[in-house]
């Protein structure tokens, strides 16, 4: 394990988007997964916006956001782990996943910020912890930079930035989506874009809602990221996989070297993909920084 933990304001920066070309190739359907084992499910509903989450534990709350077109459900087992620690973990499933409906026609990030504030207020909770992985760390951003002096810390997963994935990389991600692709394929398309060389990728080989992803990746593309970019003033963790070739662990680096009171925890063996890849390590990282924040 690698830590690093530094105090500077970082320069604002674009985040990175996924290309909308590659996403509306597989225009996929909403799909209602099953409720995790030892969770509650409810929705939130507020006018035409309508939020299916799961809630576990008690104590100070955790809220998660997933990435990109990824439903609540990934953060299982990190919600699992962090709920027995002690800590109230609600996972969101954003609109269009899910049970989650809402329109995304002309919506920016803000608006799917404000959804997340939409789950506290009508929880009850003045104050929460904010976690988001890959797309799910920019919402994750807004939330905190919307309403900083409510958020307790910030958990970014996979925090990408200005620095791009290579040519080489981009290729292979653009292979994912090609429908013509067999099976075995397909599956080693995602392992070699997605993952560290030897994980197995079975994990993210379906759960994908990619007509959601796009509409995702427009609500990013017409947000101005700059002012958002550091996501307000609350301690920040950012878990970082060391292979990660998405979103290159520089953007970390940086992102934590000239933010203040930012910490970063990066391993190896681990890629974009990142909670299946490292469940136990990300946990412990996780429930340490929460830990440290009473």
């Amino acid at each position: 394990m690698t830590f690093y933990r530094v105090t500077r304001r970082a320069a604002a920066a674009l985040f990175l988007a996924l290309p909308i070309a590659l996403l509306s190739a597989f225009a996929g359907e909403r799909v209602l997964a099953a409720t995790p084992e030892g969770w509650s499910r409810k929705m939130i509903d507020k006018g035409d916006v309508h939020l299916e989450i799961f809630e576990r534990g008690k104590g100070q709350t955790v809220l998660m956001h997933p990435s990109l077109g990824r439903p609540a459900q990934d953060f299982e087992s990190l919600g699992n782990s962090v709920a027995e620690a002690g800590y109230h973990v609600v996972l969101i499933n954003p609109r269009g996943i899910g049970g989650s409906t809402g329109p995304m026609e002309n919506v920016k990030l803000q608006d799917l910020g404000n959804d997340v504030w939409m789950v506290a207020d009508q929880l009850g909770e003045d104050k929460v912890f904010m976690l988001g992985q890959n797309f799910g760390n920019r919402v994750s951003r807004t939330v905190s930079s919307l309403q900083p002096d409510r958020v307790i810390g910030l958990m970014l997963l996979a925090a990408g930035g200005e620095i791009q994935p290579s040519k080489a990389t981009w290729a292979e991600f653009r292979k994912m989506y090609d429908p013509n692709l067999s099976p075995a394929e397909h599956r080693e398309a995602v392992m070699r874009s997605m993952f560290a060389p030897g994980n197995s990728p079975d994990a993210f080989l379906d759960g994908w809602h990619t007509k959601t992803a796009e509409l995702q990746t427009k609500a990013a593309e017409r947000t101005n990221f700059k002012p958002l970019f550091n996501g307000g003033t609350a301690p920040a963790l950012v878990v970082q996989g060391l292979q990660d070739k998405i979103a290159p662990p520089q953007n970390a680096f940086d992102f934590v070297s000239n933010r203040p009171d930012a910490r970063l925890v990066a391993f190896p063996n681990m890629g974009h993909a990142m909670l299946p890849e490292q469940p136990e390590h990300i946990a412990h990282a996780v429930i340490n920084f929460l830990n440290d924040q009473k």
